[in-house]
């Protein structure tokens, strides 16, 4: 654990060095699963727009534990549109860059969603659909704001730091960027279906992100909730910009259902190999909760 959070800073920045691996063991077995296997609704991992996690294989034990939850899986490559959206209940789309990761680690003008990208995911959530989407930090954010904007969802530029209020163990550079959300600090909202689990020992108590991005949407639920402490970094070369009071928000969009998210390292469950040195994140890593609230937001996405 010592070391988990270095490499999480570093991801992008050392792309080309770094070797990122599912971490090993993962269990990804559910006690109780939510629907009977192979029964529950259809959910769509986007893998058409460079999404770099899904790309590696590092949104596999996401998908194996969506799969032992009983979630009928499916993995492509299609731009969307209505008809290709039409059979699914819910879509994950883990962040998502218009060029090819590892290749520029600079802020850019370009755009990953097409307009008809955008008017078709607007329509299918509108009418029932349930989006799941992830930001990060530079240079991914500015390229995924009008997915978010299409949502009512602004995003900071940069990258999110609280002198106040961050995982205070590890003795790291840039440590104030490892946000904590606890039920004792206050940031972490206690009253969403998402927080409380539907079962007893499904309660979540305590989630560290993992760097990225900040969030604001009016009429969503703020579930990892910014204190007055935080601020907006720059990160890579890019000027920071916006505000942000948020790192997850939750909420209801016409007859669907959105979860966003700041940063994707919490559904994962990998390690990142740098110069010999192992570091661990997500799902795994038993210290925070983030196996049960992947479990929880699937949950609260299906029904």
């Amino acid at each position: 654990m010592k070391f988990t959070l270095v490499a999480l800073c570093l991801i992008l920045t050392f792309a080309s060095q770094a070797q990122m691996l599912n971490d090993s063991p993962f269990d990804t077995r559910v006690a109780l699963p939510k629907y009977p296997q192979g029964k529950g609704p259809k959910v769509l991992f986007d893998k058409g727009h460079f999404n770099f996690i899904v790309e590696m294989g590092l949104a596999k034990p996401l998908m194996d534990l969506a799969t032992a939850d009983g979630y009928q899986v499916v993995v492509d490559s299609m731009k969307f549109t209505k008809a290709y959206l039409a059979p699914y209940k819910m879509l994950v789309i883990f962040p998502a860059m218009p060029f090819k990761f590892g290749s520029k680690k600079q802020v850019t003008d370009e755009i990953t969603f097409t307009p008809d990208e955008l008017n078709a995911l607007h329509d299918w959530v509108s009418n029932g659909g349930s989006l799941l989407m992830f930001d990060e930090h530079a240079p991914i954010d500015k390229s995924v704001t009008p997915l978010f904007n299409k949502f009512g969802i602004q995003l900071s530029i940069g990258i999110v730091s609280d002198s106040l209020n961050y995982e205070t163990k590890f003795t790291i550079p840039n440590k104030e960027t490892l946000l904590k959300f606890t039920r004792s600090n206050g940031l972490l909202n206690t009253d969403h279906p998402i927080t409380q689990g539907e079962k007893t020992g499904e309660q979540i108590n305590n989630i560290m992100g993992y760097s990225g991005g900040g969030l604001t949407g009016a009429g969503y639920t703020n579930i990892f909730k910014l204190s007055p402490s935080a601020t907006i970094k720059k990160y890579s070369g890019s000027a920071p910009s916006g505000t942000a009071n948020s790192q997850g928000l939750a909420g209801k969009f016409g007859k669907g259902k959105i979860v966003a998210l700041g940063d994707c390292n919490g559904f994962t469950a990998m390690y990142v190999m740098i110069k010999s040195v192992k570091f661990s994140a997500g799902m795994q890593v038993t210290d925070y909760d983030w196996k049960q609230f992947a479990l929880n937001t699937l949950h609260w996405l299906s029904i």
